[in-house]
């Protein structure tokens, strides 16, 4: 059976590329290869889930716990990886997908008091801010209410297709498919997200069928430049 992996150090480029063309910077120079045009998830779904921090901002941690849920983080108390967060009294640590080193956050009551980022192997204080902005943790990020909807579509579409294949006698195929969808979405439901979720895009995307998903190349503002260096790939 094919299972899908993915490799980190890839979606952590890819996650600080789609980082930084939303961050309204000027200055982004991209590198691609053809993964350029893989599907990726709904840039204004992603942007909806960027969680904007300022120092002395009035937001009670459970408020921030949540946003960090509902933009794809997980909670974790003992291996602290990219796309994860703990909580150690008053202050939450995030560890960006996308990112190096991870960020520390102090709370006095319900306001913010420090902003820091922490070297996670020393857990010595690198440096402190105003103001932090935080990417959701997944490309294919998106809100409660499009999510229960594409759960309901993909559950309508898998009945359909199950259905046909034990019509024409295809009962293997159509044990596999829904095996194997019924796994997808209860990680869906559970985590928000499964491996190889971006084969249900269309749905997560409310695209009709046959259209294309979106890629990298829609993150970038209207004027940017493109250069092309392999023929065929035009």
């Amino acid at each position: 059976e094919k299972d899908l992996s993915i490799n980190e150090e890839i979606e952590k480029m890819r996650l600080s590329t789609t980082s930084s063309l939303l961050s309204g910077r000027r200055d982004v120079i991209v590198v691609a290869s053809v993964s350029c045009l893989y599907g990726i998830g709904n840039p204004t779904e992603f942007q909806k889930n960027i969680i904007k921090l300022q120092k002395g901002q009035i937001i009670s941690r459970t408020k921030l716990l949540h946003s960090l849920v509902q933009s794809l983080y997980s909670r974790t108390e003992a291996d602290f990886q990219h796309g994860n967060f703990r909580i150690k009294g008053d202050t939450v640590d995030v560890y960006p997908s996308y990112a190096d080193d991870a960020f520390r956050i102090h709370f006095f009551g319900d306001e913010i008091e420090e902003i820091e980022s922490i070297d996670l192997v020393s857990n010595q204080v690198l440096e402190k801010y105003e103001s932090l902005t935080i990417y959701p943790a997944n490309l294919f990020v998106t809100s409660p209410d499009v999510l229960q909807n594409a759960i309901h579509q993909i559950q309508e579409d898998m009945v359909k297709q199950v259905d046909y294949f034990k019509e024409i006698g295809k009962h293997l195929e159509a044990k596999r498919l829904k095996e194997r969808t019924e796994f997808d979405l209860e990680m869906i439901r559970e985590l928000g997200y499964c491996s190889g979720i971006e084969n249900y895009s269309r749905y997560l995307d409310g695209r009709e069928p046959g259209t294309r998903p979106f890629c990298l190349l829609d993150y970038f503002p209207d004027d940017y430049l493109m250069i092309i260096d392999e023929s065929h790939v035009t």
